[in-house]
């Protein structure tokens, strides 16, 4: 042995399974911080293909410019793709709405156009047709289809390819006929609209590129839409929401790492507080205090670079298997997902969070270790209990004898309930404003709510026109699990104490009213059910109504009044800047309008229902009937939740692993610390299980501190968090979350009664006297 550090591999050898351990914990502990920032980091590329795919790759569209600046800007240094896309009022393909769109062939690709057949048209009378319509209308590539143009005028075009259908086509129920920018330019009229789409390099500042644009062509805001998702997902943003998201994630980069460092710190104090004898024994032999902490700063690394590889390997396997399941539920979407990528943002985190807090977990045993004299440590006295040094004796009137000690184990150290607290109240925190992500999730994703439908027959001039015979009808038929209708009244002059005002009015039948119950901030929906002068309001930025307010609302047949019952936090209808969206009964519909009959049929499907029970309900149409297939839209929406409910859920189980390793280790290290204490307890009489209560009873009393301080800490958090994500964009208001705080204080109180078996067993099993003397 040429240096006493060699002694590191030595103890290492003789004592494998303390190392083990120690190891392990670094290794989990790093897993999870790995596995927690690379699912962020893959939840973030899977977000970003999904964006591309659906809504297409472009950050910045620009109208209303001529051809020369256009030139200029595509020109740019960081832009990657650049063209015009013009599209213009819909035609007819025999009999059949047809929308018209041209682009040069280096933009279609990244317009979500993806071209199955033939090729992309070069010439003015070559065009693509979607798939659809080559199958509904028996058209081959090479043939002839004449067109009705929007101005009237028929035109024949060569098809030379065609291209997948798109969601928005299908739910127009409308054919799509792309052509290049010539052959767009030579149809084009004054209803025709231009815009310049813009795509910049990776990598490049897109931020200060579009700020550049502005100032240098002097362009306007109303010029100028930015792909706010798209850019938001690489950090480039200033859109106020979005803003609001960064600075909630920089909330929970915080807390993840904080959560990190005291797991590995855990891990690595118990490894060092149990051989304070070891070290003593170094003293002994003629260490140095300076030798001593360059002892435990070394093994420090040592455990690292055997711990940190293998955390690395199995948070690197979680996310393999999340880009797994995602290439499987949608391989369309996340087929060109790397199934084995590398994270790296991931690896980093886990190597400094690995190396660092390992290195400041070793700072203050170390120094504990180099302070105590030789011979306290060759006789185990280190760090007596200040149980026995404490000037109050325990208070056992009204309980056990054994319990009474375990609470007072837990107070007697202020800066060890400190830690243990925190410990325990940081798991908590973490949880709970983790889990309003789940909230945002099913807030955002629109598509998924209850109500959404697969199938649905419009009104042409969306009117109450769609009979009740034939609600009837679609109703009955065997593949239609649920259909429901609505009456809508467009644009009616509305006046209240608050201001006037127009609003849409919406029936809602059964099924409808419960759905809305899910998103009833206030008030009550049973009351419009019953009552035919009470209606809903949905929530809006500009809405001044409250409920209890009455509205007096002007019909041709005279002026009606009804009063708002409650408050909706969102629907499924889109309205016009300062048009509210009222909801009503049927009963109340007619009594107000005077009207029958629906202005929208909607149906969800069976899941066996074949496309022959959909053409079925086409058929039922007529030609003053729009009819819309939702049911691709809803497969990409399924997509999107599926996208976020992997990641998000993978998070909270990921905190929840935390929280349970955590409490683990916290307990061992109490425990290891008070070694030879409970040696001495059991050296005077204390029983197997006298000895089990007594450490339960100081268990349970962190987690009780921990609990409380997680609670008074974490709820004004979720509360911030909630209004940041969820309040200021849907206006839901905050409730407090009852459901996961039972949830996640229940595997609190698990995780501690788990935490001391282990504990209890080890001193039950030992020796007196090595127990006394444990290192």
């Amino acid at each position: 042995m040429k240096s006493y550090l060699d002694l590191i591999g030595q103890y290492g050898r003789v004592h494998k399974k303390k190392n083990r351990i120690t190891v392990w914990c670094i290794a989990i502990a790093v897993c999870l911080v790995t596995a927690i920032f690379g699912l962020a980091d893959m939840a973030v590329r899977a977000q970003t293909i999904y964006q591309i795919n659906s809504q297409g790759n472009w950050h910045l569209i620009i109208k209303n410019i001529d051809e020369e600046k256009a030139k200029l800007i595509g020109n740019r240094v960081d832009v990657a793709v650049s063209g015009w896309v013009l599209q213009g009022s819909n035609g007819i393909l025999r009999d059949k709405p047809l929308a018209f769109v041209g682009m040069n062939e280096a933009l279609a690709p990244e317009m979500t156009l993806v071209l199955q057949d033939g090729f992309y048209p070069q010439k003015s009378n070559e065009a693509l047709l979607n798939n659809l319509a080559m199958k509904q209308k028996n058209i081959s590539v090479g043939d002839t289809a004449t067109v009705t143009l929007p101005n009237g005028e028929q035109k024949e075009y060569k098809i030379v390819g065609s291209f997948k259908d798109m969601s928005m086509l299908l739910k127009a129920d409308t054919y799509g006929l792309v052509l290049s920018e010539s052959g767009i330019r030579a149809i084009a009229d004054k209803n025709f609209i231009a815009r310049y789409y813009i795509q910049f390099k990776h990598g490049a500042n897109m931020r200060k590129a579009i700020d550049e644009i502005k100032d240098n062509y002097h362009l306007s805001e109303d010029q100028v839409s930015e792909n706010a998702v798209l850019l938001g997902l690489t950090g480039q943003s200033r859109n106020s929401y979005v803003m609001y998201l960064y600075r909630t994630a920089a909330v929970f980069f915080v807390m993840v790492l904080t959560a990190g460092v005291l797991m590995i710190a855990s891990s690595f104090n118990m490894s060092v507080l149990e051989r304070i004898q070891f070290f003593g024994l170094l003293r002994c032999l003629g260490a140095s205090k300076k030798q001593v902490k360059k002892f435990v700063l070394t093994e420090g690394i040592h455990f690292s670079l055997n711990g940190i590889p293998i955390g690395l390997l199995l948070g690197t396997l979680i996310l393999w298997g999340s880009c797994a399941f995602l290439k499987y539920v949608n391989p369309a979407f996340f087929g060109d997902m790397p199934l084995f990528g590398i994270s790296w943002i991931s690896l980093i985190s886990g190597v400094v969070v690995g190396f660092l807090t390992v290195i400041l977990a070793s700072l203050s045993p170390c120094k504990r270790a180099a302070k105590v004299s030789p011979l306290s440590a060759v006789t185990g006295n280190v760090g007596q209990s200040n149980v026995l040094q404490s000037k109050r004796a325990v208070k056992t009137m009204h309980k056990r004898v054994e319990i009474a000690m375990g609470i007072h184990h837990a107070f007697v150290s202020k800066k060890n309930i400190l830690l243990m607290t925190g410990s325990f109240a940081m798991s908590i925190i973490l949880f709970l404003t983790f889990h309003v992500t789940v909230d945002f999730m099913h807030q955002a994703i629109q598509p998924l709510k209850p109500y959404a439908p697969d199938i649905s027959v419009i009104s042409g001039d969306n009117t109450t026109s769609l009979s009740e015979d034939l609600f009837e009808q679609i109703k009955n038929n065997p593949g239609v699990n649920r259909a429901y209708g609505r009456m809508f009244a467009y644009d009616i002059p509305a006046t209240s104490t608050q201001g006037d005002g127009k609003i849409n009015l919406i029936s809602y039948e059964k099924n409808q009213f419960e759905w809305a119950k899910k998103q009833l901030t206030e008030g009550s929906v049973d009351e419009v059910v019953k009552e035919e002068d009470k209606v809903l309001i949905v929530y809006s930025d500009d809405l001044k109504w409250k409920k209890g307010d009455r509205i007096d609302l002007e019909f041709p047949s005279g002026e009606k009044n009804v009063e708002i019952a409650g408050i909706l936090s969102s629907s499924p209808f889109d309205s016009a800047p300062g048009t509210q969206t009222v909801i009503c009964s049927e009963k109340t519909f007619k009594k107000l309008t005077g009207k029958r009959g629906y202005t929208i049929i909607d149906m969800q499907m069976k899941k066996d229902a074949s496309d022959e029970t959909v053409s079925q309900i086409r058929n039922m149409t007529t030609s003053q009937m729009r009819f819309s297939d939702r049911r691709q839209g809803n497969k990409e929406a399924k997509t999107a939740f599926y996208t976020y409910a992997i990641f998000i859920y993978g998070f909270l189980v990921i905190i929840g692993s935390i929280t349970v390793f955590n409490i683990i280790n916290s307990m061992n290290v109490s425990v290891s610390s008070r070694m030879n204490q409970y040696g001495m307890m059991r050296a005077v009489g204390m029983s197997g299980k006298q000895l089990h209560r007594m450490v339960t009873a100081e268990a349970v009393t962190y987690a009780v501190c921990g609990c409380l301080t997680g609670c008074i800490l974490g709820l004004p958090l979720h509360r911030f968090i909630f209004h940041s994500m969820i309040t200021s964009h849907w206006g839901l208001k905050w409730q407090p979350p009852f459901v996961v705080l039972v949830f996640i204080i229940g595997i609190t109180f698990l995780a501690t009664f788990l935490s001391v078996i282990g504990p209890v067993k080890k001193i039950s099993k030992m020796d007196i006297v090595n127990v006394v003397n444990a290192q």
